[in-house]
Order: structure tokens, then C-alpha cells, then sequence
């Protein structure tokens, strides 16, 4: 097997592995925590990740990027992380307790201390990380991960046993941080290079400002929830409704994972081999949203006992958020590859652009739907944002990459149709086999049985583009045996 197949291999076993262990964590302390303790940590994880996003700027794709990387580089990618993210982990320390004052919480000033100990860690895990990334030793990066994400689990329960409530998140979190930056280091070992310097920065800060910026508003909109209700709820609702649109997140992510890392060089494939780039973004849409839309739509019918199943009932006032969420994973999801596509045609700048008025709207509507109509006004809120992301998404694939905005929508007409059609079954069994009464296990299985050969029945009829890649897998089955 050859290093790259090897790779891919690794990095997408790595991938879904890890999602399975946060699915796991999540169900645990889901079931050991109250909403409030969950909550609480949301407030300030939330605040965390933002600032994570500006801590590398762009350091390791900076050194994945390279041709050839020297001990100069690499030190210069030490330098300016080590600048970075030490300034930030000192400035979030000393304004932990003034933001717990801010929100208003208690406990949450040392929650931020806690995890304001990742950052100081930070240069010595995601340098090492571009360094094993750029040799194809994801095998190593596995290892990394997993064992860190299994350990950062264990602790947490044996913490949250001896009653060390939400704090346990944020312990967990920093000890997983510790372990992930022992065992870089260690596959590392051979090169050898720990001390920084500062110059030569300006090439890896020119990129890492770019990246970093358009990451930090993509990713806003799965955070400022959490901040705006944190500021003017309270950390239950925060709890509640976190674990609403996780929930939508986790089953978007698992059926999207997969693509983002091939999306780019996809793209940039087609461009440099003169072929028709519009032609092969609209097809790969429609083949994708053929999948997702499906889920998603059946994920919104049957939320209550997915999240019953998943998090125990504690967490009904969940489902209602996550039905609403489903129809804004859809919509987003609709040009969910875009960004890639202007990146392939040499349009970085228009997709920071549409990412900043995307943001825009999205922080307009949520904070005046909060006040007007509490945790709804804002699931609500978010499909209007993911409406306006849609059309906002069309007109700059239209006028930079050359997607017309009807034809586009004709082609993905069908899979419209196969989504309304699986969304009116799962109705359907939801009438005959009330899920709110019904155990959730027992969903779970009637789901399993009606729907994959309604969803194939209808690509079938339909004539949807994916009819012709389930009819290749089931020619190959029979083949093989």
C-alpha cells in the first residue's frame, strides 16, 4: 500500500474514531452532569475556541505548504506561535475572573484559568503536528489523538465521580492537551528543533491572518450562541441548547467529514486540467446533498428520541431545538463546498468576504430573535441565517465562479424530492409508531428498516445522479461474490 493510500487510510480512521469517542463523552456526562454544569462549561469553551482559532495563524500550514522545510522555518513557525499563543493563554488568565464577572456565573473565572493552560501547550502540538503531517505519518497522529481523547474520557468521568462537577470538562480538557503534546514531541524526536526564533514571521503571518480570520467567522456561528445566551440567559439554557445543535452538528459532521479534505484539491484538479469547474461543483452538490439532506430531514422528525437515546431525557427541551437546527443544516450544507471552490479559482479574498456578511446577518437575527422569543427566536434564527447564507453563497458562486443560480437549483430539485419523501415517511412512522412513547432503541431499529429502502427506492425513480454509484456498488458486491 503506498504512503498516500496509507494516509488516507489513517487520517480517516482517525477522523471517525474520534468522533465515536466525543459521541461517547458526550453521552456519559450528558447523563452524569446537570444541563447548568454543562452549560456553564459551554460559556467559556465557547469563548476558548474562538481565540484557539488566532493561537497557530497559520503556522503549521505554513510548514505543510512548504517545499522544502528548514531548521529556520521551523523555528520561525515556533516564534510566532509561541508569540501568539503564550500571549493569548497569559491575557485569558488574567481576565478569567473579570469574564466570570461579566457573565455572570460562578466558577467560570476558573474554568477560563484551567483552560488557558492549553495555549501555553499549544506550539508544541500543532508544529509537531505539521511536521508529521507533511511526512504522510498519520498513523502516528493517531496514535496521538486517540490516546489522548481515551485518556482525556476516563479522567473526566473519575473526576465528575468524585464530585468535581463542570470542572472536570476543563481538567480533562487541559491533561488531554498535556499527553498531545508529550507523545509529538516524542514521534518528533528526530528533528530536534524546540527553540524559536522571531524572524522570518511575516511570509507564515500573512497566511495564518487569512486562514485564521475566515475560520474564526465560519466557526462564530456554532459559538455565539453559547456567548449570547450565557450573557443574557442563564448556563441552562445554554446547556439545553448546545446539546440541541450538537446534535444537528454531530450528524452534518459525520456525513461531511469526509468531504472537506478532498473538496480542494478536487477543485483545483479539475481547474488545472482545463476542465469545466461549474460542471463538476454542481454535480458533486447534488451527489452530496442526496445524502445529507435525507438525514438531516429524518434527524428533525425522530430528535426526541435520538437525544433520549443519546443523552437520557433530562435533555427533552433539546429536541424541539434540534428539529429547527436540521432545516439550517440543510440550507448550509446546500453549498457546503463553496469556500473550496473560490479557493480553486483564486478567489480567497471573495470567500472572506461572503463569510463576513454571512456572520453578519447571522449575529443580527440571533441576538434580536433572543430577546424576542428566548431559545426558539434563535433555532429559528439560525434558519433564516442558513436562508440568507444560501442566496449570499449563490450570488458569489455566480458572479466569481460562474454557477447560475436556476440552473443550479433545477439540479438539485431531486434531491429535494428524495428529502421531502424520506422526511414524509419518517411522518408517517412517527403516526404509526409514536415516537414520543415509544422506546427510543425501538425507534431507532423501525428507522433502520423503513427508511434505507425508501431513500433507495426514491434515487432509483427519480433518476437522482447517485443511483448510478449505488448501482456500481451493489454490481461490484456481486461480483465479488
Amino acid at each position: 500500500m503506498s504512503s498516500v493510500k496509507q494516509a488516507i487510510l489513517y487520517s480517516s480512521l482517525g477522523r471517525y474514531l474520534l468522533m465515536v469517542i466525543g459521541l461517547v463523552s458526550s453521552m456519559i456526562t450528558a447523563r452524569l452532569l446537570s444541563p447548568e454544569e454543562i452549560g456553564t462549561f459551554a460559556i467559556a469553551s465557547s469563548v476558548v475556541i474562538i481565540m484557539a482559532e488566532f493561537r497557530m495563524l497559520g503556522a503549521n500550514t505554513y510548514l505543510v505548504r512548504q517545499e522544502k522545510v528548514t531548521t529556520e522555518n521551523i523555528r520561525s513557525a515556533y516564534g510566532l506561535t509561541i508569540l501568539i499563543s503564550w500571549t493569548l493563554g497569559i491575557a485569558l488568565a488574567a481576565i478569567s475572573w473579570s469574564l466570570e464577572g461579566f457573565f455572570e456565573v460562578d466558577g467560570l473565572g476558573f474554568i477560563f484559568l484551567i483552560l488557558s493552560f492549553s495555549f501555553l501547550l499549544a506550539p508544541y502540538v500543532s508544529i509537531p503536528d505539521a511536521l508529521l503531517t507533511r511526512d504522510y505519518r498519520f498513523r502516528e497522529i493517531l496514535i496521538i489523538n486517540i490516546t489522548s481523547s481515551v485518556i482525556q474520557l476516563v479522567l473526566t468521568v473519575v473526576l465528575i465521580k468524585q464530585g468535581f462537577s463542570f470542572f472536570s470538562l476543563a481538567i480533562g480538557q487541559a491533561i488531554s492537551i498535556l499527553i498531545k503534546c508529550v507523545l509529538s514531541l516524542y514521534f518528533t524526536r528526530h528533528i530536534r528543533v524546540y527553540m524559536p526564533s522571531f524572524s522570518g514571521m511575516k511570509a507564515i503571518a500573512k497566511l495564518g491572518v487569512f486562514t485564521s480570520a475566515s475560520h474564526v467567522i465560519r466557526n462564530s456561528q456554532q459559538t455565539f450562541p453559547d456567548m449570547l445566551i450565557g450573557k443574557l440567559g442563564n448556563p441552562t439554557q445554554v446547556g439545553i441548547f448546545s446539546r440541541g445543535l450538537g446534535f444537528t452538528m454531530f450528524i452534518s459532521t459525520l456525513l461531511l467529514s469526509g468531504i472537506s479534505p478532498v473538496a480542494l484539491p478536487y477543485f483545483s484538479e479539475v481547474k488545472n486540467k482545463g476542465k469545466d469547474v461549474v460542471a463538476a461543483y454542481c454535480h458533486a452538490s447534488e451527489l452530496i446533498a442526496g445524502v445529507v439532506w435525507p438525514v438531516l430531514a429524518v434527524a428533525s422528525v425522530s430528535s426526541l428520541p435520538a437525544i433520549r437515546l443519546m443523552f437520557g431525557d433530562q435533555w427533552d427541551q433539546a429536541a424541539p431545538i434540534a428539529t429547527v437546527a436540521a432545516f439550517w443544516a440543510i440550507l448550509r450544507s446546500a453549498h457546503v463546498m463553496a469556500p473550496n471552490a473560490l479557493v480553486a479559482v483564486g478567489k480567497e479574498g471573495s470567500m472572506l468576504v461572503k463569510e463576513v456578511i454571512v456572520f453578519a446577518v447571522f449575529l443580527l437575527v440571533t441576538t434580536i430573535a433572543y430577546h424576542q422569543s428566548g431559545l426558539m427566536g434563535v433555532a429559528y434564527a439560525f434558519v433564516f441565517a442558513g436562508l440568507a447564507e444560501f442566496l449570499i453563497s449563490s450570488w458569489f458562486m455566480k458572479h466569481k465562479v460562474g454557477v447560475g443560480f436556476l440552473p443550479y437549483c433545477i439540479g438539485m430539485s431531486s434531491s429535494a424530492v428524495v428529502t421531502l419523501i424520506c422526511w414524509g415517511a419518517t411522518k408517517a412512522l412517527d403516526w404509526y409508531v409514536p415516537f414520543e412513547d415509544t422506546s427510543p432503541v425501538m425507534v431507532l431499529v423501525c428507522l433502520m428498516i423503513v427508511l434505507p429502502p425508501v431513500w433507495l427506492a426514491s434515487i432509483h425513480f427519480l433518476k437522482h445522479p447517485l443511483r448510478e454509484q449505488v448501482e456500481a456498488i451493489f454490481r461490484r458486491l456481486q461480483t465479488k461474490s
